[in-house]
């Protein structure tokens, strides 16, 4: 690889298509922090994410060729998330390694991209997708509220003055979440908000309706031991108990497991987790890409790290199996920089 190379760090959707989508390659990088000898990786997709924003902090999909040649950019799908997943992987990214160099050497980019999410903030907290979609989605304000929590924090830990101005932001974000789009009547939230009022829910449909039911605790904002986040996960089961065992060519979803693991049903966890590896991983389905590996990971590194209520014996045996097979597949396989 060429040092100074503008390509060097990116993270690849698929191995064999060069397609770098920053939203699903920050989950790729979040899961690769679980490895200690992929962190420089993760550092150089740090540097190649600031050094593509464009003049207002938000980023493009990126194309390259084999030869690591930039074809083209493309629209992203969202700016919120993008930028909110950035900031919560450069806070774990400090947390894991323990080294502040980097933060405070790329301060002002990191401030540029927080400062895409206040920009696309409307009156009631809620971001916009983009600048120019106006539409308020759930999946994403969840994302949007943890990267500005997460950059607060990391902020107050460097004694930065603008901490309190992000977190107050980020609590704007969840209350929005909270006023608007929470539905007392059938006590689930709406998937987005356009105009004045939240869209329908149906949770007989998959995605986004019942999916999206999971971000709010993924993210942070709901409590797996809290009533919500309790009524949340039964009512999730209840339409849609067939979560487990998706087949291609729907995508996996396998951060579902991870939302199972943080309610304690690791069975369902483990299945899952079971049914991506035969259904996906070892056919190598085309559905199969970074962030769908990243999830693998983490759901494992999630198993493995709870001191209190992991599972014991053989199931734990498997998920240590699962896990390093899930860390050869991220960074060797679909998570490969180029």
């Amino acid at each position: 690889m060429d040092a100074g190379n503008r390509a060097d760090g990116a993270i690849a959707r698929r191995p064999d298509r060069q397609w770098v989508t920053p939203y699903f390659a920050n989950l790729a990088a979040l899961a690769m922090l679980e490895e200690p000898a992929a962190h420089p990786l993760v550092e150089r997709y740090l540097d190649w994410y600031l050094r593509h924003l464009r003049n207002d902090g938000a980023i493009p999909d990126h194309h390259y060729d084999h030869s690591m040649n930039l074809i083209k950019i493309t629209r992203p799908d969202s700016e919120d998330a993008y930028a909110g997943t950035y900031l919560s992987l450069a806070a774990r990214y400090r947390q894991k390694t323990g080294q502040t160099g980097w933060v405070r050497e790329n301060l002002s980019g990191l401030k540029k991209v927080a400062r895409v999410i206040t920009g696309l903030m409307d009156k009631d907290g809620l971001t916009f997708a983009l600048a120019d979609y106006r539409v308020k989605y759930l999946m994403d304000n969840c994302e949007a509220y943890r990267g500005l929590a997460d950059f607060a924090a990391l902020l107050q830990a460097l004694g930065d003055r603008e901490a309190g101005y992000f977190k107050e932001r980020a609590a704007a974000i969840a209350g929005g979440i909270e006023s608007r789009l929470w539905n007392r009547r059938h006590a689930c939230y709406h998937p987005a908000k356009t105009g004045r009022f939240g869209t329908k829910i149906d949770l007989k449909n998959f995605y986004p309706d019942a999916a999206s039911q999971a971000f709010p605790a993924l993210y942070g904002l709901t409590g797996p031991d809290s009533d919500r986040g309790a009524g949340l996960y039964a009512l999730f089961n209840r339409h849609q108990p067939d979560w487990a065992t998706i087949q291609p060519p729907g995508y996996p979803w396998t951060l579902l497991a991870l939302y199972a693991a943080q309610h304690g049903d690791y069975e369902r966890a483990l299945a899952k987790l079971r049914h991506v590896r035969e259904a996906y991983i070892i056919p190598q389905s085309e559905e199969w890409y970074c962030a769908e590996a990243a999830f693998f990971v983490l759901t494992c590194s999630q198993l493995l790290n709870k001191d209190n209520h992991r599972p014991k014996g053989p199931v734990l045996r498997e998920f240590c199996q699962s896990r390093r097979a899930g860390r050869s597949l991220l960074i060797k396989h679909d998570q490969r920089p180029f």
